[in-house]
């Protein structure tokens, strides 16, 4: 009879059990020691028990224990790629014996206690997972080997093949489950790279684990390899440093890139300042199979001293390798020079600065002298282009008149700029400027208490840039400068200048006077030199008719006689003045009027006259109430009258230049700011016109821009041109009035229009309301350059392109 199968769970319990058994037989010496009550332990182990103690490492030291010591097969164990459960080996069950399991073991044994009939010691057969792994292909060249199973034995089925792998170096910081791919032979193939691992060289493990069709993982076998790989590699060498261009070459050769070659990579920089100036340049492979890379300072801020040079290597896969370095010295050839100051003349205000000694390794475009004078900072910086001499030097002539004109230190730079259009700074210097000033000392003689009359003598006459005239504004302090004359002083033999003043071209006004005087230089422009007042007394005022000379316009060819009535004097019927230029008075011309209150004027002009130049003498006969005649002799008054088109025909010799008039007046004002004197005086000069636009007497406090424009041209006897106004909109109602209006703000001016703008609108068509207005002094390259009052309060030059939205029209005199 089979005796019944015992099992029992609790391993401690088992062996003990089985244990007192095998002593209690010792003590007896039985005989009843048969083959059917011999006992042994088999030991065997599950794949689900291994399983249970597999770590986050694979490893394959784990041995199995029971508390007596039972033969077991030890199972590597490897980490799991998705789940931590493996295939459980199932056992098929034993009828006929008796089998006691227990187990502590770490991989999970199972000892199973086996009472047979007979002496022989039953064995339990499973078929396990197995194959065998081969490397095949390990390649030096590509990094990679491939990994495989043959003779692979399934039992439960094979979902897929996995083969962890993992470089020596630093454990397993590097491992890869690869799946193997099945072959048409039934073998499984892992292609393994290097590149997935770090591209570790040395020893490599390569562990085989199943997945079986319940998703069981089975620990199968393992290998290891040896993996050497052609690393990529070159090498690096610096030629061509040159100093002057600053530049130098890396070259690269015995290049080696077992992956394939896309690019050759140069990163490189300066010691200074670390990598603040590193760049990748990119090497051009070469005939000869190397690779060249220029390497220019400019391309890192132009800094000398160390520079590291690396390579890198860009594969076909665009892995980037670093391959090798080298470091190399770079001196460069600064740009240089020296500055010398010469010919720093007092009388006209002028220096030259000079550079030789010119080293210019990028080349050289230009040389530019920036300079200031120490007054006020940099506030009258000017970037002077320096000319080529001959002998290569460099020269620029300094003005101080570009500088403000100021006296004292000047600070002088010398920048270079060079074919890549790079500035850079090469030296500096200082030089003392002490103009020669302006002079001229005024003096009051004659002063004649009766007649109303005095002279005014100028001496020391000096100007550093000419006097080509010597003027002299006078006016009385009674309503302001109401009365104002400009006086053209007259050249003496001793070389000083002498105008007479009298008090019937003042409106025999009495009291204070003042006198300026002021030098027009020899390039047109106007400057003041110094002023002083004197008193007038006019006795004879009261009783007698007083007839003078005023606003004398030589180029206009005009002038005015003033006739006054004396308040206790007898009454004045007519007026009649007699002029003529030609000896023979074959231009004599008679003006008749009826006077105007206490104050006549009559306006002579050379157009009744031939247009002919000379001194005109003037005759002027005052008819009485009482019939009595009073003939007056104004003496000669110097016109000559420029071209018109109705003068052709009388002087052909007379050129036409009302334009060039107009621009060279224009420009003298330029740098004239409000509240000076010169802005007073444009005022004043506005004001002293009769009767005056919408009656309204301007004042310093007003916007100007449009009392320049009327008193540039007032001054040149050409108000007829433009009329006469202080507001843009209404002046613009007189250029239409005179023809001579364009609205089109898109059109090209001329030199010498009239533009006017609306700073509320910046499109075009501009038809807003018009608030500022200037002169056009030229156009060029789409670039309307212009003069313009009040312009920051100041004349000032300023430019608009072509067609600017804040254009508001342009008017067009009819210069002759």
């Amino acid at each position: 009879m089979k005796k019944k199968d015992l099992i029992f769970y609790a391993g401690t319990a088992v062996l003990l059990a089985f244990s007192t058994q095998q002593v209690k037989a010792d003590e007896q010496h039985a005989s009843d020691q048969t083959p059917e009550n011999t006992s042994a332990i088999v030991a065997t182990t599950t794949s689900s028990e291994a399983q249970n103690t597999t770590a986050d490492v694979v490893g394959n030291d784990q041995a199995v224990q029971t508390e007596n010591t039972v033969a077991t097969v030890a199972t590597p164990v490897t980490p799991t790629p998705s789940s931590d459960k493996e295939t459980n080996e199932k056992v098929p069950s034993e009828q006929p014996t008796t089998a006691v399991v227990a187990s502590r073991a770490p991989y999970g044994a199972r000892a199973r206690v086996v009472e047979s009939e007979d002496n022989s010691l039953p064995v339990e057969k499973v078929e396990k997972p197995s194959g065998t792994l081969t490397i095949e292909n390990n390649n030096v060249v590509t990094g990679t080997f491939d990994a495989v199973i043959r003779n692979v034995v399934a039992p439960n089925g094979l979902k897929e093949v996995l083969v962890p792998t993992w470089s020596d170096k630093d454990w397993q910081d590097d491992i890869v489950w690869h799946k193997a791919v099945r072959q048409s032979d039934g073998s499984y193939r892992a292609t393994i790279k290097a590149s997935d691992h770090k591209n570790e060289d040395g020893k490599y493990n390569v562990h085989v684990h199943f997945i079986d069709v319940n998703n069981r993982r089975s620990y199968v076998t393992e290998t290891v390899t040896e993996v050497k790989q052609i690393k990529p590699s070159g090498t690096v060498t610096i030629e061509n440093n040159n100093t002057v261009t600053g530049t130098f070459d890396a070259v690269i050769r015995n290049v080696v890139a077992p992956n394939g070659l896309k690019e050759v990579l140069v990163p490189t920089w300066s010691d200074k300042d670390w990598q603040d100036d590193i760049v990748w340049h990119k090497a051009v492979r070469q005939s000869d199979g190397s690779y060249r890379a220029t390497i220019k300072v400019s391309d890192h801020k132009n800094e000398d001293g160390k520079y590291n040079v690396h390579v890198h290597f860009i594969d076909v896969n665009n892995h980037r390798s670093y391959v090798t370095e080298t470091v190399t010295e770079v001196k460069q050839i600064k740009p240089s020079g020296t500055v010398t100051i010469e010919n720093n003349n007092t009388v006209t205000g002028t220096f030259d600065a000079v550079i030789r000694n010119v080293v210019a390794p990028n080349g050289l475009k230009e040389v530019l002298i920036p300079t200031w004078s120490d007054s006020n900072g940099p506030d009258d910086l000017v970037w002077h282009k320096a000319v080529r001499q001959s002998d290569g030097s460099y020269r620029a002539t300094i003005k101080a008149s570009d500088h403000k004109n100021e006296d004292g230190k000047y600070n002088v730079h010398v920048y270079y700029v060079d074919q890549n259009n790079q500035r850079n700074y090469i030296t500096e210097t200082t030089t003392e400027v002490r103009q020669a000033r302006r002079s001229g000392t005024i003096l009051i003689q004659n002063n004649n208490k009766d007649t109303g009359t005095f002279d005014v003598i100028i001496k020391d006459v000096y100007n550093p840039k000419g006097v080509r005239t010597v003027q002299v504004p006078t006016w009385s302090d009674k309503d302001g400068q109401d009365d104002i004359r400009w006086y053209e002083a007259t050249r003496q033999a001793n070389g000083d200048y002498k105008v007479s003043v009298k008090a019937s071209d003042h409106k025999n006004s009495t009291g204070k006077y003042h006198v300026h005087l002021y030098y027009i230089q020899n390039d047109g422009s106007r400057v003041g030199v110094g002023t002083t007042t004197t008193e007038v007394e006019f006795r004879n005022a009261k009783t007698k008719t007083q007839a003078s000379i005023k606003n004398v316009n030589s180029g206009a060819g005009t002038y005015t006689v003033t006739v006054d009535q004396a308040p206790q004097g007898r009454r004045i019927k007519n007026i009649r003045v007699a002029a003529w230029s030609q000896a023979h008075q074959e231009n004599l011309y008679w003006y008749s009027t009826a006077p105007s209150g206490m104050h006549t004027e009559v306006q002579v002009s050379a157009a009744n006259h031939q247009y002919q130049s000379g001194n005109y003498t003037t005759h002027v006969y005052v008819d009485y109430v009482d019939g009595g005649v009073e003939g007056f002799n104004l003496g000669q008054t110097a016109l000559h009258p420029r071209a018109t088109v109705d003068q052709t025909a009388f002087s052909p010799r007379v050129t036409n230049g009302q334009r060039d008039r107009v621009l060279r007046a224009a420009a003298s004002l330029v740098g004239v700011r409000g509240g000076t004197a010169a802005h007073q005086q444009l005022v004043n000069d506005y004001n002293s016109v009769k009767p005056l636009p919408v009656g309204y007497a301007v004042k310093t406090t007003d916007d100007w821009c449009d009392i320049f424009v009327t008193t540039v041209f007032q001054r040149e006897g050409l108000s007829g041109l433009i009329g006469r106004e202080c507001g843009v909109e209404r002046h613009i109602q007189i250029f239409k009035r005179l023809g001579i209006w364009n609205e089109d703000g898109t059109t090209t001016p001329k030199a010498g229009d009239i533009i006017t703008f609306n700073w509320d609108q910046n499109s075009q068509p501009n038809n807003g309301f018009a608030d500022h207005i200037g002169i056009v002094e030229s156009v060029s390259n789409g670039i309307i350059h212009t003069i313009e009052g009040n312009s920051n309060d100041q004349v000032r030059r300023n430019t608009y392109r072509i067609g600017h939205g804040n254009i508001r029209g342009f008017a067009t005199p009819r210069y002759q």
